[in-house]
């Protein structure tokens, strides 16, 4: 059983709070944690290394925290966030690459059952496959 938090990366925090609200309404487990970083710190369109880094580190007690990105400059926000985090929470942390939606939502409900990272993985994989 793996204790996931997921961290959702987009240029427009409405965006992200709307899959947020999606994700919890379909996902209902204790075992996943979902966090909205998106937009930058004062609300406007864009992306902030600190907003992300934060969401991260609000999960530093999970086995893994998976970070989904919409375009451009998001996943190279949350490569910046990533490499400021502690060695430890850098390791259990991973940018994943897959469709915000499809990817993030597919790792949540894989993630509320029974099963590893790897299964985890696997399953954001196929999710990309059928895009």
């Amino acid at each position: 059983m793996t204790d996931i938090g997921i961290v959702l990366v987009s240029h427009s925090q409405k965006i992200t709070d709307g899959l947020k609200e999606l994700i919890n309404q379909m996902a209902k487990s204790s075992r996943v944690t979902i966090v909205s970083a998106g937009g930058t710190s004062d609300g406007r369109l864009g992306t902030s290394v600190t907003k992300i880094s934060s969401a991260i580190e609000t999960m530093a007690n999970k086995s893994a925290v998976l970070i989904f990105n919409d375009i451009g400059s998001s996943i190279m926000s949350s490569e910046m966030a990533r490499d400021m985090l502690d060695d430890d929470l850098k390791a259990k942390t991973q940018i994943v690459t897959a469709p915000l939606v499809e990817g993030a939502f597919a790792a949540a409900v894989k993630a509320s059952t029974d099963c590893s990272l790897p299964e985890i993985l696997e399953e954001v994989e196929s999710a990309k496959a059928q895009n």
